[in-house]
């Protein structure tokens, strides 16, 4: 679903200044796109960074959460990250810092996060507001993120439990409070906060119960994700398959899902990807991954290091492989993570 926004005058500084190499920097990755070749001579326009691999709590469909991401628990260390950071930061116009680690768990997070404000742009990050010491809020609050993704599942506890387990419903509600009036005591306009949903049958009920929630505390948007399907098993399994392991998850209305409630498979199926020409996943020891979906290491694409071998990783067989695999829309007898996308339809957006 959109986004709803509740601040009717929202700030969004998409483009911090205007660099001249990296409006070139996109034109070509751009053109790469758009031909489909298989090398990108430019740097990756969007760049999803995790901070630490560790999250806290046990949601019971997310990989992270079933303990089904079979990679060893660990952090970025803030050299890896400045160097990464030097490398790609000038041609971003995205930078987030979360994939399927709660961020603020690392125990340097702000010093990250205002490393990467020295460059020009757009930074967000979610978590899950278990963790968030006044010190900690009025950093992060002065330090020039753009957007701080808050995800409570519900308006009530009942509802947050049945999801979020382990989590606080009154810990997560408190600090989205201390968020919004923290920045209104500083008199500051970023970050923007956005309270996000995972849509799911017990979510749907309470949409307008969120919403209106959400405008009472001041938060500046409103967001219900479509839940996925059983992400751990999506390049091994059919979509009737990973249906049939989650479906009682999946909401009663089918208007809020994106899949075919029969099979498994998404109701409107694209087969064009952009991430493999325009962006980048770094897990926090350096693994690359096409996407935010990839959770194993035997599906990564690469590894980078202090030497920061980065065209050897991006311009290398695997990413080489997977641009000529979507380029023709035809899945390749040899293993590539990507097949399933290009036989499936492109799952993550």
């Amino acid at each position: 679903m959109d986004v709803i926004w509740l601040n009717k005058n929202p700030i969004l500084n998409l483009q911090r200044g205007r660099s001249l190499r990296r409006r070139l920097n996109s034109w070509m990755v751009g053109a790469g796109l758009r031909l489909g070749t298989s090398r990108v001579w430019g740097y990756p326009r969007h760049l999803i960074i995790d901070l630490i691999n560790v999250c806290g709590l046990k949601c019971p469909i997310c990989p992270q959460g079933r303990c089904e991401i079979p990679r060893q628990p660990t952090q970025i260390t803030p050299d890896f990250f400045q160097t990464l950071m030097k490398k790609l930061g000038p041609y971003l116009y995205t930078l987030t810092l979360t994939n399927w680690g709660e961020p603020l768990k690392h125990p340097r997070a702000v010093e990250l996060i205002r490393y990467a404000r020295k460059f020009p742009c757009y930074i967000g990050f979610s978590t899950n507001l278990q963790y968030l010491p006044d010190e900690v809020a009025r950093d992060l609050l002065t330090i020039g993120i753009d957007e701080i993704g808050c995800s409570i599942d519900g308006c009530t506890k009942e509802t947050y439990d049945t999801y979020r387990v382990g989590g606080n419903f009154n810990t997560a509600i408190t600090n989205l409070k201390k968020l919004v009036n923290m920045r209104k005591e500083l008199n500051v306009d970023l970050p923007k906060i956005r309270w996000q949903v995972l849509l799911n049958r017990y979510t749907e009920s309470e949409i307008d119960d969120i919403i209106a929630m959400a405008e009472d505390i001041g938060v500046d948007s409103v967001v219900f994700l479509p839940i996925f399907l059983d992400i751990a098993r999506m390049f091994t399994h059919s979509p009737a398959d990973r249906l049939a392991r989650d479906k009682d998850w999946l909401p009663m209305n089918p208007d809020l899902s994106w899949y075919d409630y029969k099979t498994g498979d998404l109701k409107n199926i694209t087969r064009k990807c952009s991430k493999l020409w325009d962006s980048m996943v770094v897990h926090p020891d350096g693994a690359v991954s096409p996407c935010c979906a990839v959770i194993e290491e035997k599906d990564d694409f690469g590894l980078l290091d202090n030497t920061m071998n980065f065209w050897k990783v991006w311009n290398g067989p695997a990413y080489r492989t997977a641009r000529k695999l979507m380029k023709h829309r035809k899945p390749d007898p040899q293993h590539n993570v990507c097949n399933h996308c290009i036989k499936h339809g492109i799952l993550i957006f």
